[in-house]
């Protein structure tokens, strides 16, 4: 059966999201580049639960449960947007995934427009479409977990992936510190107990392998 890339938004759901750069071209050009994209992230996708994401030179994957409205605080958020798809949204007319397709683009021709200026460049930087697709097996998600992690290693930016500095690998080995990335819901994928899970979660990315099969299921490892 054909992979379904554009799946509808829907909360509760945790998807695989993923884009890159148009032609040969970077989406980071300095080191700086990769917080404001994270940034820009908070700002307009507060409607999304992070558990991963890696930033690499020419894409970038995020694993992400999309959040349910009732929350007050994203009512709020939501009032100040101020824009077509927020007012439709409000007003009954387009569903929730339509609203939050539009925050994905308005968050990347954000970042797109602050990067052109910097770089002095014009046009498109990321292709037209981002990539996402559910994940709701607990083996898949485990399984993007770690694969999310090591894709610096995949494309041979570094020989070890802690080493990347772009992803949310620091969160998971600094569970004592504050972090925007939602640590607690994907340990508990391992182990209903904390330090066993913390203990499973270390050892399951230092033995992890790609597996094909996942390929065939809709991961693009050109990515």
């Amino acid at each position: 059966m054909p992979v379904n890339y554009w799946e509808k938004l829907e909360a509760g759901v945790t998807y695989h999201i993923y884009n890159r750069s148009v032609g040969n071209d970077n989406l980071f050009f300095q080191e700086g580049n990769y917080a404001y994209f994270i940034e820009k992230w908070k700002e307009y996708l507060p409607y999304m639960d992070v558990y991963a994401y890696c930033l690499m030179p020419n894409h970038f994957h995020f694993l992400a449960q999309v959040k349910s409205m009732e929350e007050e605080d994203l009512q709020a958020h939501l009032k100040r947007q101020c824009t077509v798809k927020s007012g439709a949204f409000l007003a009954g007319k387009i569903a929730y995934s339509e609203f939050l397709e539009d925050q994905i683009k308005r968050w990347c021709s954000s970042y797109a427009l602050a990067v052109n200026k910097q770089q002095g460049r014009h046009g498109t930087l990321f292709q037209k479409r981002f990539k996402r697709i559910s994940v709701k097996t607990e083996y898949r998600l485990c399984y993007l977990l770690a694969y999310i992690h090591h894709n610096p290693i995949h494309h041979r930016f570094v020989e070890d992936y802690s080493a990347w500095k772009y992803s949310s690998w620091a969160a998971y080995k600094n569970l004592n510190l504050p972090s925007s990335v939602n640590r607690i819901t994907p340990l508990s994928w391992f182990d209903k107990d904390v330090e066993t899970a913390k203990s499973s979660f270390f050892q399951y990315h230092e033995a992890f392998k790609l597996d094909k099969e996942m390929e065939q299921e809709g991961i693009d490892y050109l990515y």
